[in-house]
């Protein structure tokens, strides 16, 4: 609230009166303009947003950096990636490769038999960011911090909650799935929660860039 208190200036009443109305007029425009600019996002903003900025992202899962060989020897591995295999993610071929083993109690490079494993590029799943396991959805908004100026400009952090949405068949096949696609198959009834943060910039609200590249994990 803007409270004035009329002084009476002596003979020059009405240029007093003149210069307090425009003073007046001027504080309530600046409070009305820095109120409006400290209002925070709109739910519907927000959902914007995150439409832009994350639910047209497709989400991959990349266990290793592919090619890889292993031994046959060892058996956890091979049984794990041949799941892989089996869901025709991956494709495996019998190679020979140099390794280094002790030998006679040093270590020593030699040539031992594995298999390669390489992503299975005809499968229309499969790219060179891993296995596309399906897209995020926003699902509740929690919190909207109040605006906080720095400078020219002000800024906010929004608390949230996202599920994932396209989820593949091959995803339901997989038997021992590692823990975040376990979760992505339950995320709709026990959503992944994140914070993010928000921007004014001429008038508008938008991801913080300059924060640095914020991910859904």
């Amino acid at each position: 609230m803007v409270r004035m208190r009329l002084v009476y200036l002596g003979g020059r009443t009405g240029f007093g009166m003149g210069f307090v109305l425009t003073l007046l007029i001027l504080c309530v425009g600046l409070w009305v303009n820095d109120a409006r600019a400290q209002s925070p996002p709109s739910h519907a903003e927000i959902e914007m947003i995150f439409n832009q900025q994350y639910a047209q992202n497709l989400l991959f899962y990349k266990p290793h950096d592919y090619p890889i060989e292993i031994e046959r020897s060892h058996q956890q591995k091979v049984n794990e990636l041949d799941e892989w295999v089996a869901l025709d993610l991956l494709i495996r071929k019998k190679t020979r490769f140099v390794a280094e083993k002790i030998m006679y109690g040093e270590p020593r490079e030699v040539s031992v038999g594995g298999y390669e494993y390489a992503l299975n590029q005809q499968n229309p799943y499969v790219s060179d960011q891993g296995f596309f396991y399906g897209r995020p959805f926003l699902k509740q908004i929690f919190t909207v911090s109040k605006p906080v100026s720095i400078g020219n400009e002000f800024f906010c952090e929004v608390y949230l909650s996202w599920y994932v949405v396209d989820i593949p068949d091959w995803l339901g096949k997989f038997k021992q799935k590692p823990r975040l696609l376990r979760r992505v198959l339950n995320s709709q009834t026990a959503p992944f929660e994140k914070s993010i943060h928000l921007i004014q910039r001429e008038g508008k609200w938008r991801l913080w860039d300059d924060k640095g590249k914020q991910t859904l994990f």
